[in-house]
């Protein structure tokens, strides 16, 4: 006789783990349905709104060159960031020494922060930037420098000349080649870049010039490689537009649309109605077209008119600011920047204290944590290699403090300072909290400063004379 299969109770582990999966599989049906839903054709936002798919270098570049805030948004980091140039020393003391001397000549002579802050700029265009270095070694650009190892070391006693720099966006630049042994330090990167030496955009501009550079191949040991905002790729970063690619092209639509919209509905039309009472009266539509011309187009304020009567119609004109201020806002939470700061230096200048100190400590991290270590060491790294600059076993890049008050903060510091100490002494308030103490917890001022502070006023009392009145008769 057949045995009949035992049934599970409902306590059963193996059928409670069964219908676990079973809902788990269920919710993720429904949550795949769901999305397929959301993201079904019909209601395709990029689609709707006109946004493109993919974005080229080539359009960011285009959007760059055309669109006033696109630009604002791909420099407003690095013209804050290089504002104030930091200071390259070997030994933060007084005396200048050989490799300080050096590098200050050479940025007397070859402008380097000018060409680091351009170079910045044109990186976060489209997905990467480079600085080519141009030495006075004689080969050519496709060969490398000779004394530069392949890690990119210093590797002989070669003394080369920097002669020029010229930065590139990524339009201008491609990557022939890459290092493809995993052993090599430089694995992944770059080994040769070719180089469109003349923009076309500039030629075009200039007539259609016969193109007299054309393209090179350019060696990596001679060139920076820049890449903003990487996240998975050390050679390529994120352009600065892309996050607000779409809120830039509604802009464009706004500040478009409002002009169109001003110069249609500005002067709106007229309409013509002829008298009923004179049904024979014919419209002569020539006649009244080169009235119009002139009406519209020319400087005649009158037009004649014959049993007809003309209504001028409702302008139609809207405020656009609200939907500016609205896509405005947007692209500085985007980018982290204030809008104040974003919307340029006379609206900065209205910021907040707290604004301010935010931006300042944004604009500091990318000092510390991308320019010095991604781009200016690199760059004086490589001069150090090629002889430009004295070989020094270390040396510092110290950047400016951006919250360093400045000479107005300074004054009205100073003035509230001797407000609060002259109060201080008149309303007899050492009596109850002394001098130092004032000094140190009230005002914040380091123990030895407050110390040195109650020196001088002792000495300055013993020099004084003390006050003998007004002189008798």
């Amino acid at each position: 006789m057949a045995m009949r299969p035992k049934r599970k109770s409902k306590n059963d582990p193996t059928l409670n783990a069964k219908a676990i999966s079973d809902l788990v599989t269920n919710a993720m049906l429904s949550r795949t349905q769901l999305l397929t839903k959301l993201l079904d054709t019909r209601r395709d936002i990029d689609t709707e709104c006109g946004y493109p798919k993919v974005v080229t270098p080539t359009q960011f570049k285009l959007l760059y060159d055309r669109e006033g805030i696109a630009t604002r948004v791909v420099n407003v980091f690095p013209e804050h960031s290089w504002a104030i140039p930091p200071r390259v020393v070997e030994m933060d003391d007084t005396e200048q020494t050989e490799f300080e001397k050096a590098w200050e000549d050479l940025q007397k002579q070859r402008n380097v922060f000018h060409y680091l802050e351009r170079a910045d700029m044109l990186s976060g265009i489209g997905y990467y930037g480079i600085l080519l270095l141009g030495f006075d070694d004689g080969n050519d650009l496709n060969l490398p420098l000779e004394g530069i190892a392949p890690d990119g070391s210093k590797a002989g006693n070669q003394e080369h000349q920097l002669m020029y720099l010229l930065p590139f966006d990524d339009t201008q630049v491609t990557i022939e080649e890459y290092e493809k042994d995993p052993s090599n330090p430089r694995y992944g990167r770059p080994v040769s870049y070719e180089i469109n030496l003349t923009d076309p955009r500039v030629l075009e501009a200039a007539g259609g010039q016969k193109d007299t550079l054309g393209k090179k191949t350019v060696h990596w040991n001679r060139v920076v490689h820049l890449a903003d905002n990487r996240t998975s790729s050390e050679i390529f970063g994120v352009p600065r537009m892309r996050p607000v690619y779409n809120r830039l092209y509604d802009l464009r639509k706004v500040l478009g649309g409002s002009g169109e919209m001003f110069w249609k509905g500005g002067f709106p039309g007229l309409a013509f109605d002829v008298n009923p009472d004179q049904v024979d009266v014919t419209l002569d539509k020539e006649a009244l077209r080169a009235e119009m011309d002139s009406y519209a187009n020319g400087l005649q304020r009158w037009f004649a008119t014959q049993g007809i009567s003309a209504k001028s119609l409702t302008p139609q004109v809207a405020d656009p600011e609200g939907h500016i201020k609205v896509q405005l806002q947007a692209i500085a939470i985007t980018l982290g920047v204030p809008l104040r700061i974003l919307m340029g230096s006379e609206q900065a200048q209205l910021a907040s204290g707290q604004d301010k100190k935010t931006w300042n400590s944004r604009v500091s991290h990318r000092q510390e944590t991308y320019l010095s270590p991604m781009v200016l060491r690199p760059f004086i790294d490589r001069l150090i290699a090629a002889g430009t600059l004295p070989e020094v076993e270390t040396y510092e890049i110290i950047w400016p403090d951006l919250n360093s008050p400045t000479d107005q903060e300074k004054a009205d510091i100073a003035n509230t300072w001797t407000g609060a100490i002259a109060k201080y002494i008149s309303g007899g308030v050492d009596a109850l909290i002394p001098p130092f103490e004032y000094l140190t917890l009230v005002l914040g001022m380091p123990a030895d400063q407050a110390e040195a502070v109650l020196a001088a006023a002792s000495e300055q009392l013993v020099q004084t004379p003390p006050d003998q009145g007004p002189p008798t008769a």
